[in-house]
């Protein structure tokens, strides 16, 4: 029995979520740049007892906790879909590429959106 083959117009729409994946993270890789920048200020006058600054270390962790529970708890969600995907449907066409970029896509879209939001907050710039 011939292997069925993987269409190109899969591959051509794996690559391109790869693509926007990875535009999202250079995106995201600016934005965690711009809120350590603005942030950096804040913090050191946090070490020295102001309460603004105090208070935005406090945010600065209980964010990156929070972003953490839900990455993970994302990622876990979509490799289980995959696998039980995987269960329903033994003889159908395996996507893994595809698979492997929803999995990437929503382990980090909770910590994509603190640092657009964080950037935003700290920059004055609303989007």
């Amino acid at each position: 029995m011939a292997r069925p083959r993987k269409s190109t117009g899969s591959a051509l729409a794996t690559g391109a979520e790869a693509q926007v994946l990875a535009a999202r993270l250079m995106s995201m890789h600016a934005d965690a740049g711009l809120t350590i920048a603005m942030r950096m200020p804040l913090l050191m006058k946090g070490a020295f007892g102001d309460s603004r600054g105090q208070r935005e270390a406090t945010k600065a962790v209980t964010e990156k906790v929070s972003a953490m529970l839900e990455s993970s708890f994302a990622a876990t969600q979509a490799t289980t879909a995959f696998w039980w995907g995987l269960a329903f449907n033994p003889l159908g066409q395996l996507d893994l590429a595809t698979a492997a970029v929803k999995a990437a896509d929503s382990t980090l879209e909770p910590f994509a959106r603190r640092t657009r939001a964080n950037a935003a907050r700290l920059s004055g710039y609303r989007r």
